[in-house]
Order: C-alpha cells, then structure tokens, then sequence
C-alpha cells in the first residue's frame, strides 16, 4: 500500500519536504502506525507526536486523511493523502 504525506509549515521545516511517499506493506493500517513511521523517518517530529489520547495528539498536531480529521484509530489504505496540520487555538472572548 502506498500512501502520501503532506507537511505544512513547521513539519514542513522539520523534514525539508512538502510531501512524500510511504510503502506500507499492509493492506490498511492506523494513523497512529504512519506517524510511527513518520518519526522513524523525520527523528524531529518526535516532539509533535503524542499517543496517549488523542486530546494529548490534537494539542501538538491535527492529522487529516484526504482532507477530512482523523483519529489515532482511524484506518489508512492505499492511495490515501495525509496532511500533517497545526492545531488552530484560540477564539473570541469577552
């Protein structure tokens, strides 16, 4: 299975790559599995990846599956784009 991963700004800065390919040898994994993969490729974003509940993982980077959110659980399968994104804080407050 392939699939394509998308970096934006600052992962972006981290691997030196807008995107790329991973040969996965499975017919479908998780998110939580690419993002392992992930780190074992790009060592820096390490930082960014925090599996211990997925409030923890959106606090330090969003993970989007062909442009809709995903979960650490969700299943990945081949052809499929994955966005690595900052999450986005903040809002109006009286």
């Amino acid at each position: 299975m392939r699939v394509t991963v998308k970096y934006t700004v600052p992962f972006r800065d981290d691997t030196g790559v807008r995107e790329e390919r991973y040969e996965i040898g499975q017919e479908s994994t998780t998110i939580a599995r690419v993002l392992d993969l992930i780190v074992c490729r790009h060592s820096t974003l390490s930082k960014f990846v925090d599996r211990t509940s997925e409030e923890a993982q959106r606090h330090h980077l969003v993970v989007a599956v062909n442009s809709r959110l995903a979960r650490l659980s969700d299943e990945v399968h081949d052809g499929d784009s994955i966005s690595l994104l900052l999450p986005v804080s903040g809002g109006y407050k009286e």
